[in-house]
């Protein structure tokens, strides 16, 4: 019996051994109680409160029945009893719906001014500025005990992000209370400045005496144009709000003009005698952009800063910076100077082992592999590579009994999801399974992700393993969907399929609706421009962005352009995927300038956080996905070769093709 055959079973054998039939095939009654929550649905839409009722009544055992009564109270709210909502938010801990109807029975107790029912419906499970900053205005007015409170408040106020109108009231408060001082508006305004929040910051002068918010604006001309300011600078600097405006001066210009940034901040040490913390910040700052830009001096003033046990990024930039200039023994004494935590790390365990290697300390570096090459991860199977030895995937199924999976279905929010996810409302599915897998153990959450799997909710199954410690069955964290249109547009483009699902389990999780906050759309998640001119491109016609979630039209597109980026960065895959996620132009940005580095230093060396972390994400799930395809293995070291200065062609304009 092949292995593709005993996988093929695996499925219904799961499905007996844990009673699960029910979850691949509804019965009879399951369909008309679907059918029947439906023209509930409508009838409650199109105002027959009649026949909504009556269909609802027929409903008490099916799962959905508290939506239904959710639907109802919501539009009357205004008008239902305190006692009913109250009722049903006790009845209904499991549905997330009950967190939105009481956010907006919260809302109407703060119109009534009915705050002692507010004060004992609250609840602070999905925090809301608005909500939580009137509870905080009530108590203030109503207690006498006011530490506490303004303690509350004073935390409150320390954000770089705007806040509901509700928390003015009560920062009103706390500072008539004598707790907001100069130095505090001061503190949330170098915040606001630091996450260039700059109509926040400037909104935030109307606290300050008038004398003071001068200063304000020389803040804002500082942070937009930092050289020129830098260089007339000529007011006082004995104040912490003129040297936190030079601080802040020097660390922007960094990060264009490094060189020039530390030139300036040497003029004004030496004639205004900046020591101390200030020096400590902007070593710190010009140290990491300089590293992130690849400045030759990185390693020099990184080295001067001082590595705080709780500064993690100025650390690991200081070893990397080493890596990037070669500088192994350098790099191995910052490395030592990590945290012993750290240090465990698969990174920090791989690259002291790099290290090692590079200055001739071949015995223990090869230890080193040979322990973390036992790991399923990027770093293990690099260094698996480096000794020679097979790639260590490590697959153990779930086992999960029947009584465990009696539980986890038995459980009303499990129910409502699982439903909800049927019916084909997605969006309210994954709200619901959000909520009530919040309320799991880390073994509950591992018999939901096999669930989840069985009924098809792959991206669920992914998610919710992941945040178990479940983390060894490949099955179920890496499933092998669309197979038959990967591999056809995979072969068509003449690239990998395991490197298409890498990119596609990276990328959404296999979410086909997946909408990210930036606008890409879809299982590849391609922005919508892209996505329009690459269609141009291979003659798809898309009528509207909308096309681009179909999951055919998808694959299409992200293939091809996948295919476009590895053109323009001359097959080298790992500059690829870095493209694929950044943009080829920035890609460009990070080649070496004079001679080639190795892929995994150019890797780990890549400035951003996300795009660093998704392409070590690709490249190992490629390689898990290669064992799951059962095709032939290319290992990485095959597919990161050297990166060479100016890796790259020009990236064709594709929105010139008609």
């Amino acid at each position: 019996m092949t292995t593709r055959f005993i996988r093929a079973l695996l499925p219904l054998v799961l499905l007996v051994a844990l009673g699960l039939q029910a979850a691949v095939a509804a019965s009879g009654d399951e369909e008309k109680q679907r059918q029947q929550y439906t023209q509930a649905l409508a009838a409650l839409r199109s105002g027959d409160l009649a026949r909504f009722q009556k269909l609802r009544d027929g409903l008490s055992d099916y799962a959905l029945q508290p939506h239904l009564d959710y639907e109802l109270l919501k539009d009357r709210i205004t008008t239902t009893p305190a006692s009913k909502l109250h009722d049903f938010l006790e009845r209904n801990p499991e549905a997330v719906v009950s967190d939105q109807l009481r956010k907006k029975w919260l809302k109407l107790l703060t119109e009534r001014g009915d705050w002692n029912t507010f004060i004992s419906e609250f609840r602070d499970i999905d925090p809301d500025n608005e909500l939580n900053c009137q509870r905080l205005m009530h108590l203030i007015k109503a207690s006498q005990e006011q530490s506490g409170l303004m303690n509350e408040a004073g935390k409150l106020w320390l954000t770089g992000s705007r806040l509901p109108a509700a928390c003015e009231p009560v920062f009103e408060a706390w500072r008539k209370g004598g707790h907001m001082t100069a130095d505090m508006v001061w503190a949330r305004i170098q915040i606001a400045m630091e996450k260039r929040n700059l109509t926040l910051a400037e909104g935030l002068g109307r606290y300050l005496e008038s004398s003071e918010r001068v200063w304000v604006q020389r803040w804002l001309a500082m942070h937009r144009q930092p050289q020129q300011e830098l260089l007339r600078f000529r007011y006082p600097v004995e104040t912490p709000v003129a040297r936190s405006i030079i601080r802040h001066g020097v660390v922007r210009l960094a990060y264009t003009d490094p060189d020039e940034a530390m030139r300036l901040w040497e003029t004004f040490k030496e004639r205004h005698e900046f020591f101390g913390e200030d020096e400590k910040y902007v070593l710190r700052w010009v140290g990491i952009l300089a590293a992130q830009g690849h400045h030759p001096r990185a390693v020099e003033w990184l080295s001067a800063a001082s590595a705080d046990v709780d500064d993690e990024t100025l650390r690991q930039w200081r070893v990397r910076a080493a890596i990037r200039n070669g500088e192994w023994q350098t790099g191995l004494r910052f490395l030592a100077l990590l945290p012993e935590p750290e240090q465990k790390e698969g990174e920090w365990r791989y690259w002291k082992a790099r290290m090692l290697e590079r200055i001739g300390e071949k015995s223990q570096a090869m230890n080193l592999y040979r322990a973390l090459a036992k790991e399923r991860s990027y770093y293990g199977f690099l260094s698996a590579d480096r000794i020679g030895q097979p790639y260590a995937m490590q697959h153990v199924s779930v086992q999960a009994s029947p009584e465990e999976v009696s539980a986890t279905l038995a459980r009303p929010g499990i129910q409502m999801a699982k439903e909800l996810f049927t019916l084909g409302d997605t969006i309210a599915a994954r709200r619901q399974w959000t909520w009530i897998t919040r309320r799991l153990n880390n073994r509950e959450m591992a018999v939901a992700a096999v669930l989840a799997r069985h009924w098809g909710w792959h991206d669920r199954a992914i998610l919710t393993a992941s945040k178990s410690d479940h983390l060894d069955d490949l099955e179920l964290r890496f499933p092998v969907l669309y197979r038959d249109m990967v591999e056809a547009n995979a072969l068509r483009n003449n690239i990998d399929p395991d490197w298409v699902y890498g990119v596609m389990r990276q990328e959404s999780a296999f979410v086909t609706d997946a909408r990210s906050e930036a606008g890409a759309l879809g299982l590849m998640q391609l922005m919508p421009r892209t996505g329009q001119m690459t269609g141009r491109r291979i003659n798809l016609r898309l009528p509207n962005n909308t096309a681009i979630l179909n999951v055919e039209n998808n694959l299409k597109l992200g293939t091809s352009y996948l295919r476009t980026v590895l053109d323009v960065n001359n097959g080298h895959q790992v500059l690829a995927t870095a493209s694929y996620n950044a943009g080829p132009n920035r890609v460009r940005e990070w080649l070496p300038n004079e001679k080639a580095l190795d892929a995994d230093a150019w890797v780990d060396t890549v400035p951003y956080n996300e795009t660093r972390n998704y392409v070590k994400n690709v490249m190992a799930f490629t390689a898990v996905y290669a064992y799951r395809l059962e095709t032939t293995l290319r290992r990485l070291q095959e597919r990161m070769p050297s990166v060479l200065p100016g890796g790259m062609v020009d990236m064709p304009d594709l929105s010139n093709i008609p």
